[in-house]
């Protein structure tokens, strides 16, 4: 039985350029959704070996989806990619259930990451937060923070503004 794997964009020309580079290393079963509550609908209903959600997503966004996709599948590896890298989402995303992010600028950190998310998984066993080696989050350049905004565009909560080392961004 080949591989699930479901990528939740609403950007479909990501969501095509992932799954190519995702069927390229192995026969995969790629599903797909548009927003964040697809990705949950479908996730419940197909039960996939791992999940990429984007982070900004129409309907329900990527922190949402996942904290409600690990409440029902907990063993299952949730990958988040996003535009607005910062190690404040990274927190927010981890207390929601994801195990990495990474930034969609490093589309082959992502084939990476998700190779290892799944070759680390076992049915009864959690993925251990440290799974991906260090060197593949050290390769990810650093952005600045940003608010996380719901489909509703009211913003729920601002994330704290770090200041950036003014080097990291030349």
């Amino acid at each position: 039985m080949p591989i699930r794997i479901l990528i939740a964009d609403d950007n479909s020309s990501f969501r095509r350029v992932l799954r190519r580079l995702l069927e390229k290393s192995a026969t995969r079963d790629i599903v797909e959704a548009e927003d964040g509550q697809q990705a949950v609908s479908k996730a419940l209903e197909l039960r996939p070996d791992v999940i990429v959600l984007d982070l900004a997503m129409p309907v329900k966004d990527g922190l949402t989806a996942a904290r409600e996709i690990s409440a029902s599948l907990p063993q299952t590896p949730i990958l988040m990619c996003t535009l607005h890298m910062s190690p404040q989402v990274e927190v927010e995303a981890q207390k929601a259930g994801v195990r990495r992010v990474l930034s969609k600028s490093e589309s082959s950190l992502l084939v990476l990451a998700a190779e290892q998310l799944l070759a680390a998984a076992t049915p009864s066993e959690p993925v251990a937060p440290s799974a991906i080696p260090p060197p593949v989050l050290a390769a990810v350049p650093a952005s600045p923070p940003v608010a996380v905004q719901p489909a509703d565009n009211t913003l729920s909560a601002e994330l704290p503004i770090v200041p950036t080392d003014p080097k990291s961004t030349s």
